[in-house]
């Protein structure tokens, strides 16, 4: 067993927190349990892996995350609650690798006692805030039976996570058009998400079910806000448009929609503003580092730089609209099926850059497009 102990303290001070992730490592020293202490340097990799894996958790149906001023409160199914203060305070990884927990020692978080009657697999061990000046920490029993999971990593695919069909008012790619090429690419799997409407994902879901494809179609929708653009993945039903960016997040967690920012820094459209994905970051699966279509790169550098500032999984997709452009960017990343297994597969994904000519790419959508075909809605 193995436990990544994140300290908000560099590990040079002497102070309660660092004192405290001293205290929990050779507390599970002397349980035979490796430990590993981690300062603010080295964190984000960390504290980036338990924000994924909370996600996960919520998607499976083991927790139900609700937004708190001071961060996320994570309730237990039909169990009791714990606190997860702005970082993952206690966090099992329910994939297999090598760490199985990771723990975040801080001035703000703490675990109370309600989350080890939660887990029956968990038990308190090293300082309490009874005997130190320190948080409550918990850990993995070190004899915990290691189940298999459902979710363990599977063989790599390549995808594309925004792209569009003529299901979009800007776009003229048919289904069967998209479908095609994606073969002819190599992906095996596409996240149909046409503006505001579902319709077109399940148009290519139907195509490919009919056809024996061997692609993965994840219905979905980009969905225009007041203050920029979401895609949920994996929806049923359509999700209004023109709601505030919040809201809408919110309204596609309630339907259990994996939840994808596309371009979050590209300053030529509406973008959320700053504060607003900060405080919502724990409950976004996604955060799009790499689009294929924006105008100036450095766009993409920014989406990045905050999507490590956040400690957000990144992810990558083409924003097709001419089917020239199709997989520009993406990933390649072990297979899923369900918001569930794909959060926790992002955590493994690697980007894919196949650039084109943007001007080009955008020349062909505006001649296409003129003269698109209408779609059966």
């Amino acid at each position: 067993m193995r436990i990544v102990v994140v300290c908000s303290r560099p590990l040079d001070r002497d102070d309660a927190e660092t004192e405290a992730a001293r205290t929990l490592a050779t507390g599970l020293a002397d349980r035979g349990v490796e430990a590993i202490v981690i300062g603010p340097a080295r964190s984000a990799a960390a504290l980036t892996e338990g924000r994924r894996v909370l996600r996960a958790l919520e998607h499976s149906g083991s927790l139900a995350l609700q937004p708190t001023d001071g961060g996320v409160r994570a309730v237990p199914v039909g169990g009791p609650t714990f606190t997860w203060a702005g970082h993952a305070n206690v966090q099992r990884v329910i994939r297999g690798g090598d760490v199985d927990l990771v723990v975040c020692v801080d001035g703000e978080g703490w675990v109370a006692d309600a989350a080890l009657e939660a887990s029956p697999t968990l038990e308190r061990i090293g300082t309490t805030a009874a005997d130190a000046a320190a948080p409550l920490i918990v850990a993995a029993a070190a004899d915990r039976a290691r189940a298999p999971s459902p979710l363990a990593p599977a063989d790599p695919i390549l995808a594309d996570f925004h792209l569009h069909t003529n299901y979009s008012p800007d776009c003229a790619t048919t289904v069967e058009q998209l479908c095609d090429r994606a073969l002819e690419l190599g992906l095996g799997a596409l996240a149909v998400t046409d503006h505001d409407t579902v319709t077109g994902g399940y148009a290519a879901r139907a195509h490919a079910e009919a056809h024996g494809l061997p692609l993965h179609i994840v219905v979905s929708s980009e969905v225009k806000t007041r203050t920029g653009e979401v895609i949920g993945m994996y929806l049923e039903d359509d999700i209004p448009p023109g709601l505030s960016f919040a809201d809408t997040v919110e309204a596609m967690r309630a339907v259990g929609a994996f939840i994808y920012v596309p371009h979050p820094c590209d300053r030529m459209h509406a973008i959320p503003p700053a504060p607003l994905l900060e405080r919502l970051a724990p409950l976004i699966d996604c955060f799009e580092a790499v689009n294929g279509r924006l105008m100036r790169e450095r766009f993409n550098d920014d989406a990045q730089a905050v999507a490590t500032r956040l400690a957000l999984p990144v992810g990558a997709g083409s924003d097709e609209h001419v089917i020239d452009g199709l997989f520009t960017a993406g990933l390649e990343l072990p297979a899923f099926d369900d918001p569930a297994s794909l959060a926790l597969a992002i955590g493994d994904a690697r980007i894919v850059r196949n650039p084109r000519s943007i001007l080009a790419l955008q020349a062909r959508k505006w001649f296409r497009t003129r003269s698109r075909p209408v779609s059966a809605e």
